[in-house]
């Protein structure tokens, strides 16, 4: 297995987050609301009419689990969230991060996560490499990924920055053919598996959200501390 000097760019911690993704993304950002702290597998407190405006955007809230590929899952914790603007973006961010392990676990084959990225902007950058490292590894991945307290921390205009805490002490690396590699890279591992994903994304014309880049916390950041469970 290649070793680089840097995590993979997408989905492994690269460095920590030091800038809010909307503030990269556009002049300013909405003052996040008081009442939305960032709780592990938290989000707003159920409203009653919660399930039904969280369905529109594809979800109920509730821990799902998604086969990306054979042998590997996604488990996402969706989160009570009212606003149908934040639920969406909120689907969009834990589509994505599916989207990138069903490539991974498909062997390239499948290459759905292109369409929910802005091919303008850097994530697709980062997308494409990351994808492309276990390609020209010959890896691919098995287990269990999971995704948790989801939130939207901040809407202004176009944009939105979305959390997640990211759980990659269930994934193996494999090769190909889908047996586990003797040697496991460290950000597989306690405490480099366990961080926060932060995403900027924008409305695209037809309505819906595109991811433009991605920014992650790791375990020594505060923020990514409250991932901990």
């Amino acid at each position: 297995m290649r070793r680089s000097p840097s995590p993979r760019p997408a989905l492994a911690p690269a460095r920590t987050m030091l800038v809010p993704a909307c503030m990269l993304l556009l002049a300013g950002c909405a003052v996040p609301d008081a009442d939305r702290g960032f709780t592990p597998g938290g989000g707003a407190e159920p409203a009653a009419a919660t399930a039904a405006t969280t369905a529109t955007a594809g979800y109920t809230p509730g821990t799902e689990t998604i086969t990306a590929a054979p042998g590997l899952t996604i488990e996402v914790e969706w989160p009570d969230e009212p606003d149908p603007d934040r639920s969406s973006a909120i689907k969009a961010f834990a589509d994505d991060f599916t989207a990138q392990w069903r490539a991974v676990g498909t062997l390239g084959k499948d290459t759905s996560y292109i369409k929910g990225i802005d091919v303008k902007s850097p994530a697709i950058r980062d997308a494409i490499a990351w994808v492309r490292n276990f390609l020209d590894d010959k890896e691919s991945a098995r287990g269990v990924a999971k995704l948790y307290a989801l939130r939207v921390p901040a809407v202004v205009g176009r944009g939105a920055e979305v959390d997640g805490c990211v759980d990659l002490t269930g994934v193996r690396l494999t090769d190909q053919e889908g047996t586990p590699l003797a040697r496991q890279p460290t950000w597989l591992k306690r405490p480099r598996a366990v961080f926060l994903q932060t995403a900027g994304l924008v409305h695209d014309a037809d309505g819906g959200w595109r991811i433009r880049l991605y920014r992650y916390a790791d375990h020594s950041d505060e923020r990514a501390k409250e991932c901990l469970r």
